[in-house]
Formats: C-alpha cells, sequence, structure tokens
C-alpha cells in the first residue's frame, strides 16, 4: 500500500514531465526509437512505459542508480575484485558496493520514511555534500549537516549570499579548491567569504586557527563517509581489503583519498568525467522490466507444476508489455528469482533460480533452491537453519532487452614531442591545518595515456578537482581514468 501510495502522489509530475519531453523531441525533429528513463534497478525502460503510467515509483533512486551502473561498466576488470562507489555532490553522498562486475541489490528500501517494494540497486545516502553546513553544537563538538547550504544560495564562497560555513568552503581555504578556476574559470569563488564563514561557525566557537578548523571539517566529512561504508561492507559481509574506491560527482575525488586512507583500501579510480559521470549510466545499460507476484505458502507445500505456472503468467504478461513498448520480446531475456524466508523470519533473500532448472522448473529445482538459500543465507548473515522450515514470499521475473550502448574507447600514448604541458604551477596546501604544503597543479585535459606523478598534486578540469596527497601517486590508463595508488 505505501509503494502505491508514492507512485500515485508522483505519477501526475513525472507523466507529465516525460509527455512534454516527448512531445517536444517530436517537434525538433529528434527520431530516435530510444527514449528512455533510468530506474532505480540500474535498467531503462521506454519513455512509453512511463507515460502508460504505474511505473513512476520505479525511478525513485534513478541518479545514483545511473551513476553505479557507469561504474560497474567503466572499470569491468576493476569491478570484478570489488568495487566502491562514492557519488559525492552538493547535498550528499550515495555509496555503493559492486562484486563480480555487478551492482548489489535490494527488494525493498525507505524513501521519506515509506516503504517501497521495488527493486533496487543497493545503495545509502548520507549527508555529505558540498554544500554541507559545518556548526558547532552546545556539548562543543563538531558536526556535518544534515543541513544543506544546496545550490542557492550554496556555500559562502558562491558569493550568492550563503554565510554559513560548508565543506566546500573548508575545501577552497585548505588549498584544494583553485577559486579562480571553478567550473572552468566561469565562476569565481570568494577566499574572503569562506575565511569569514569558517572563523565564524568553526574557529572562533572551537577556539582553532582557520586553517586547523577547515582541516577539521574535511577530516570529520571523510570518517562520515568512511564509517558509513564500513557499516555497509560490514552488513552485507564484504571485504574491503582488494576493493577499489571510485568516486565521482563534483566533489568526490577531492575527498577521495582521505576516505580510502581511512578504510585502509589502496587503489582509487577516478573517471575521465567525475561531474557528469552519471550520465554515462544511461549510455551502458539495458531495458529491465521486473514482474512479481507474492503468495506465501511453505516451500515444501509448493508443486514445482504450481511454481511453473505463476512463472508463466508473469512471463506472458511481460511479452505483452515489451510488444505494447515496441520491444521484440525475441530478443529479450528472462531471469527468475523467488523470496525465501524462514518461517518466522520479518524479511526475505531474493534467491536466484539460474542454473536450477532446464526449460521448466522441476522436484529437485525446489529442493536445490533450498540449498541456495541457506547458502546466501550463511553468506549474507552469517548462519543459516538448514532444518527449519522455510517461505515462499514471492515469485519475480526479470526481463531484459539489450539495447546499443557507449563503447569505451582505448587511447594510444603519444610520444613525448606529442604530448602537450599539463602542469599549469604550484599552490600551498594545508593538509593537516597551519602545517603547508606546496602541490604541484595539473590541467586534466593536458594528461595523456602513460603520464605518471606522485603527489602532492592537485588536477584540476571543469566539472571536478582531484586531490593526491603525499604517500600516494597517479597514472592515466588507457581510457584516460587517473589511477591513484598508495605508495
Amino acid at each position: 500500500m505505501s509503494t502505491t501510495l508514492l507512485n500515485a502522489y508522483l505519477e501526475p509530475v513525472l507523466v507529465r514531465y516525460i509527455s512534454f519531453l516527448n512531445q517536444g523531441l517530436d517537434e525538433i525533429g529528434v527520431v530516435t526509437s530510444q527514449r528512455f528513463l533510468m530506474q532505480s534497478n540500474g535498467g531503462v525502460m521506454p519513455f512509453s512505459s512511463v507515460i502508460s503510467g504505474g511505473k513512476s515509483v520505479h525511478t525513485l533512486l534513478s541518479g545514483p542508480a545511473a551513476g553505479a551502473k557507469a561504474s560497474a561498466y567503466l572499470a569491468e576488470e576493476t569491478a570484478k575484485n570489488g568495487l566502491v562507489t562514492i557519488d559525492m555532490g552538493g547535498t550528499s553522498a550515495d555509496i555503493a558496493f559492486i562484486e563480480g562486475g555487478v551492482p548489489l541489490e535490494v527488494t525493498e528500501g525507505v524513501i521519506a520514511r515509506r516503504q517501497v517494494d521495488v527493486p533496487a540497486l543497493d545503495m545509502t545516502t548520507i549527508s555529505a555534500g558540498g554544500g554541507s553546513i559545518a556548526w558547532v553544537d552546545d556539548a562543543g563538538f563538531l558536526n556535518i549537516g544534515p543541513q544543506s547550504a544546496g545550490a542557492v544560495p550554496g556555500p559562502a564562497c558562491y558569493g550568492r549570499g550563503g554565510a554559513r560555513a560548508t565543506v566546500t568552503d573548508a575545501d577552497l581555504i585548505c588549498g584544494y579548491i583553485n577559486p579562480d578556476y571553478f567550473l572552468g574559470g566561469s565562476q569565481t569563488l570568494s577566499l574572503q567569504a569562506a575565511r569569514q564563514a569558517i572563523e565564524k561557525d568553526v574557529a572562533q566557537p572551537l577556539g582553532l586557527s582557520l586553517h586547523h578548523a577547515a582541516a577539521g571539517v574535511r577530516r570529520i566529512v571523510d570518517m562520515k563517509m568512511a564509517d558509513e561504508v564500513r557499516v555497509f561492507a560490514a552488513r552485507r559481509g564484504v571485504d574491503l581489503t582488494h576493493f577499489t574506491l571510485l568516486p565521482f560527482g563534483g566533489a568526490g575525488a577531492v575527498h577521495a583519498v582521505a576516505v580510502a586512507e581511512e578504510l585502509g583500501m589502496k587503489r582509487i579510480l577516478v573517471p575521465a568525467r567525475p561531474g557528469a559521470f552519471s550520465a554515462l549510466g544511461l549510455l551502458c545499460t539495458d531495458v529491465v522490466h521486473d514482474h512479481m507476484r507474492s503468495d506465501l505458502k511453505p516451500l515444501e507445500m509448493i508443486s514445482a507444476d504450481m511454481a511453473e505456472k505463476i512463472y508463466v503468467e508473469l512471463q506472458d504478461k511481460a511479452i505483452d508489455d515489451l510488444i505494447t513498448e515496441g520491444l521484440n520480446p525475441e530478443n529479450a531475456y528472462f531471469s527468475r528469482e523467488i523470496d525465501l524466508r524462514y518461517t518466522g523470519q520479518g524479511y526475505e533473500l531474493r534467491t536466484p533460480l539460474d542454473g536450477l532448472f532446464n526449460g521448466q522448473l522441476s522436484t529437485q529445482s525446489l529442493s536445490a533452491v533450498r540449498s541456495r538459500f541457506d547458502e546466501l543465507h550463511e553468506k549474507i548473515h552469517g548462519h543459516s537453519a538448514s532444518n527449519r522450515s522455510v517461505e515462499v514470499v514471492s515469485y519475480r521475473l526479470r526481463v531484459s532487452v539489450q539495447v546499443p550502448k557507449y563503447q569505451l574507447k582505448t587511447q594510444v600514448a603519444k610520444s613525448k614531442n606529442e604530448q602537450g604541458i599539463a602542469i599549469k604551477g604550484e599552490r600551498l596546501i594545508y593538509p593537516r591545518g597551519d602545517e603547508a604544503e606546496r602541490a604541484v597543479v595539473y590541467e586534466r585535459d593536458g594528461l595523456w595515456v602513460g603520464d605518471s606523478f606522485k603527489g602532492p598534486a592537485i588536477i584540476e578540469q571543469f566539472d571536478a578537482t582531484t586531490v593526491i596527497p603525499s604517500g600516494w601517486s597517479a597514472t592515466v590508463d588507457a581510457h584516460l581514468n587517473l589511477i591513484l595508488e598508495h605508495v
């Protein structure tokens, strides 16, 4: 009921917007049939599916999901060893895990304190963005967020009326952001306004110097993100030892190394365009629809014929939807899952049936899925109860239709006399307070395949800044990603 109510609340707005966009594309002569909208499950759906109604609630986490899909696609080989993604923007940081090249998924979530029972990529969001406000509580402790300056008026350094100290103001004071090269120089930041805000809201209440206060703001927000990653990893039984951190969003690469050091991670991948990275996710996924039917019964009371009948009915419905959307069912791939739980549990596990049947379900299939559920429960929760009765909660069918995707281009290293000059100069940074270090400043667009250097360094580009402190090195790979490693 909660999910249905949320869908009803959102649908008039989304359907009206997508209808208007669809009509506008027709009017300007864009004739492509590939008009898709991202979903929380990491797939896309045609505009026609949105306009026909009933699907709005499937788009609630579409933005963060696009970033997670882009991460898995870009770092396909790296992601097989495990990937943690942090999308740090102006208000929040979205965190996701990718294992075996695939983002982890959940079947339910909570948004605005409302239960949402639709498939989604497994992500968590915390108030840790560039606009998150720094403040000192009555007990004298420094806090970051959840309040945010947003884009309007924005951090104090924007000069648009904001007066509260934010993470971006602290980054500026510490020397990590160039006040004359924000958004490629299209916006000038006020270092004086940032100083006044940090001094008033943080330094004076805590009795600290300006640079110590700014470094403290950064330290708190970095630990906040690292702690959330730890909790996320522990809850899912994930070992971060060999994982790679992939930061994106406008602020992700400014804080990535500090978060990695908190977590003991040794490798970071910074994509070529971090600030626009989520958009890549729209170009590297397929049309995906999830169909589900709930039918609560003990597993031992379910016959193979009964379960097969439900899956066939779900597949027939999926095929009808594809035809309505103008997609060819012959190009579709169907995968089956079943939600199981031990009798009396208040949660269930999504258990795949892949490899357990040939054509149609059998008695052996149901016996095998019980064993698979026990193994899955052991992996996720650290224990299982193979002698306990199991209940079927829901049957799930996912249909995927492949669509053309963005193809990554492998670049070739240039000879020395062909390379541009990437070094822009030097700048003082204050990583630990009043003690300054001199960092080399590079222009990202001047770097090319094979370029390598050590920190301290700052890499500037139109949509983001990458911070490389002492003890870390950077190398440009064949896709123009920056690979940062602890040395």
